[in-house]
Formats: C-alpha cells, structure tokens, sequence
C-alpha cells in the first residue's frame, strides 16, 4: 500500500490556499448569482468531489493520461 500524498508546508500556503480562495469567491457569487441555499453548494461540491473519486472514470482517465504522456 502507497502512502497518502500530502503537501508540503509551502504548496499548502501559497497554491493550495490560493485555489481555496478563489473556489470559494466563485461559490459564494454562484450563490448570491442563484439566491440559493447553502444545500445547493454542498450538493454542487459533491458532485465535483465525485470527479475526483479515485474510481471514477475522470479519475482513471486522468491517471491513463500521466501514465502515457505521449499518447496525448
């Protein structure tokens, strides 16, 4: 079994928390964009937490493709 990936301290402050910023700036003017209730986002964000399943077809396509660079 591999270990689970973890980022480093530096990945964590600065990409990370920068893309968690900018999601959440996007969901809340989604929100207000909708005038929907919170149910609505964390439904939402299911459904793209799903696309990263590590059984998903997005996910297995995402792996087949850094597998074999080349082909693409």
């Amino acid at each position: 079994m591999t270990d689970k990936w973890k980022p480093t301290q530096d990945q964590q402050a600065g990409v990370i928390s920068g893309v968690n910023e900018f999601i959440t700036d996007e969901l809340n003017e989604l929100q207000e964009a909708l005038d929907c209730p919170d149910e609505f986002i964390y439904d939402f964000l299911e459904e793209i937490r799903n696309r990263w399943s590590p059984d998903s077809c997005h996910s297995k396509a995402r792996q087949h493709k850094r597998d074999n660079p080349d082909a693409y």
